[in-house]
């Protein structure tokens, strides 16, 4: 529990995720002890299940490798390999696998895919490092990461959030999870058969749109989101409000475990940026990834 950084496997960092959330809390459990990362192979099978029990409607959230030989479509005939997380109400001990149907909500955080005349990854995601930045408490968990060069010439950093919702602005009758995430390279928001949700409320919605269900505040002529002043040196941002439905209509929470900037902000990669009147610190990370300058501009909680 707390912030954590370095160079590990996927498979590794999801082990410390859904570890440091067992231990953070009672109310997270191993939802399927029979899903490890034991299995490293070229297949789907480095994965982990958990089980969160502290409000009135259990959820299961599922976190998958994907490392199969020929990935996962994600556009066309192009396939891809990375992270694979998957929010259910109950489980199939049967199967040992999330129910299928209407109650699963799964995105897809695509990070190794290649468009050229082998567009099939051939990478193996137990050996492939990634550079990490992760934050985890007992409401969730905020993941930031780059992978390193290999063959595949369309590599993607992500960030993915999966956060409880401690405040709701009103009972709504659904779980308490969201789930954001992006990543630099492969924002598939608009393609049939695109697989990458940014944003998943369960069982409310699931949308491919980086903005919608997601409410960020920027600054209208510069859209900077947030901004250091000039003149008292002190950070001004807004975390994002999350909604319950895709037009944004209906906010219900304001996250805590992150915020969004832009270089124009007078912020930069490792500022740290401390809460008046609060021990919380935010630490500012940009990151691009070895097939595209587009960077990710975010800060997420460093200090509690």
């Amino acid at each position: 529990m707390g912030f954590s950084s370095g160079t590990k496997v996927l498979p590794d960092i999801i082990d410390d995720i859904a570890d440091g959330l067992i231990n953070s809390s009672a109310n997270w459990t191993e939802g399927d002890s029979s899903w490890d990362t034991s299995d490293r192979s070229m297949a789907n099978n480095a994965r982990r299940c958990l089980k969160y029990t502290g409000d009135t409607h259990d959820i299961f959230i599922a976190l998958e490798i994907i490392n199969q030989t020929n990935g996962l479509n994600h556009y066309s005939s192009r396939r891809s390999k990375g992270l694979r997380v998957t929010f259910s109400a109950g489980w199939d001990y049967s199967s040992n696998n999330y129910p299928a149907g209407s109650h699963e909500m799964q995105t897809f955080i695509q990070t190794l895919a290649s468009d050229t005349t082998s567009p099939h990854p051939q990478s193996d995601m137990a050996t492939v490092q990634f550079a990490y930045w992760l934050w985890i408490d007992t409401q969730g968990f905020s993941l930031m990461a780059e992978p390193e060069p290999t063959s595949e010439n369309r590599q993607g950093s992500f960030i993915c959030i999966v956060e409880r919702m401690t405040s709701k602005e009103y009972n709504d009758g659904l779980t308490n999870f969201y789930c954001w995430n992006r990543t630099n390279n492969h924002n598939q928001d608009v393609y049939n058969g695109a697989r990458t949700k940014h944003i998943l409320r369960p069982f409310a919605y699931q949308s491919g749109h980086v903005n919608q269900g997601i409410m960020w505040w920027r600054d209208t002529d510069t859209s900077r989101h947030a901004l250091k002043s000039i003149g008292n040196g002190k950070v001004y941002f807004v975390r994002p409000v999350v909604c319950n439905s895709t037009d944004n209509m209906t906010p219900i929470y304001q996250s805590q475990h992150m915020w969004m900037f832009t270089q124009e902000s007078g912020l930069v990669d490792g500022d740290v940026v401390a809460v008046d009147g609060a021990t919380t610190k935010y630490l500012c990370k940009s990151i691009s990834s070895p097939n595209s300058n587009t960077r990710l501009n975010f800060a997420i909680k460093y200090v509690e």
